[in-house]
């Protein structure tokens, strides 16, 4: 190695190191970084809404056609067949909560394992697990 050689290098890193720098200035002046006023979406209000109302209105085949397209990717509908990340939903309706043979059930769901599982607790439980059991 020549001293002309280790110059081109310094030289290579210098330029490289001003060019980022320059982008990261330019960068910063473009985007500020700052949050935005507003936010850009607004989750829906989550909080537990009776569902007697909605019942009236319930259709089996669109109930059916919504969990074939959203529930079967991780739950089973057989008895007797397996869910791949979710228990097995057959039967849930009357079920005592988290009790499934062969599912590990957070810690949190387990204490509602004394509660059965009807319309209204699958709702508030749809609507927000987090907010049906703090911990889940």
């Amino acid at each position: 190695m020549d001293g002309r050689f280790l110059n081109r290098v310094a030289v290579s890193a210098l330029i490289s190191v001003v060019a980022i720098g320059g982008a990261l200035v330019a960068a910063r002046s473009i985007v500020p970084d700052t949050a935005p006023v507003a936010p850009v979406f607004r989750l829906p209000d989550l909080r537990a809404v009776s569902i007697e109302s909605y019942m009236l209105r319930a259709s089996l085949a669109h109930g059916t056609v919504l969990a074939g397209r959203i529930c079967a990717q991780c739950h089973g509908f057989a008895l007797g067949s397996e869910g791949n990340a979710g228990p097995v939903l057959a039967g849930v309706v009357g079920r005592n909560i988290a009790t499934l043979p062969g599912y590990a059930y957070s810690a949190a769901l387990r204490q509602h394992a004394a509660q059965i599982w009807d319309d209204q607790k699958l709702s508030d439980w749809l609507m927000a697990p987090a907010r049906y059991a703090p911990g889940t």
